[in-house]
């Protein structure tokens, strides 16, 4: 009898841990994605960086807000809450599923992945002078945001 509690038990035990899944947290890049799929509205978390003060601050809440002015071109406004704001003018006229974006001031690069219904957007901004032959970056957001689906 005491045999049978001990394989009941196990089973029991097995059974439960198999049940167990871990979440998927396989984005996969959004290859083949139209602009359509790129504009929206995204939240989440980044990391700032001033080259001027040297500071680094983990975690501010960041939006990037993505609007369609024709159907190749995109308004991109990347926010980190109290530290850094650029909008750039993107032309894409294709379905990468990445936009690189460099400036004489600023750049922007961004990297769009899917997961099921879900959209992640990471990404750095940047803003930068040039000193000589050198360019040297003033402030940065370095992000993950997530689309929000309305």
């Amino acid at each position: 009898m005491l045999k049978f509690h001990k394989v009941f038990i196990l089973f029991v035990v097995v059974v439960l841990f198999s049940q167990c899944k871990k979440e998927d947290d396989n984005w996969a890049f959004c290859i083949d994605c139209n602009n359509e799929q790129w504009v929206g509205n995204y939240e989440g978390a980044g990391v700032y960086y001033s080259d001027n003060d040297g500071k680094t601050i983990y975690d501010v809440p960041t939006t990037v807000t993505i609007e369609s002015l024709s159907d190749v071109l995109l308004k991109t406004t990347v926010v980190a809450e109290d530290y850094f704001e650029m909008s750039t003018i993107v032309s894409k006229a294709d379905d990468f599923y990445y936009i690189e974006v460099p400036g004489s001031n600023g750049s922007l690069s961004l990297t769009l992945s899917k997961r099921g219904n879900d959209y992640k957007l990471s990404g750095t901004s940047k803003i930068y002078h040039q000193q000589g032959d050198s360019l040297f970056t003033d402030r940065s957001v370095s992000f993950d945001v997530f689309k929000i689906m309305e």
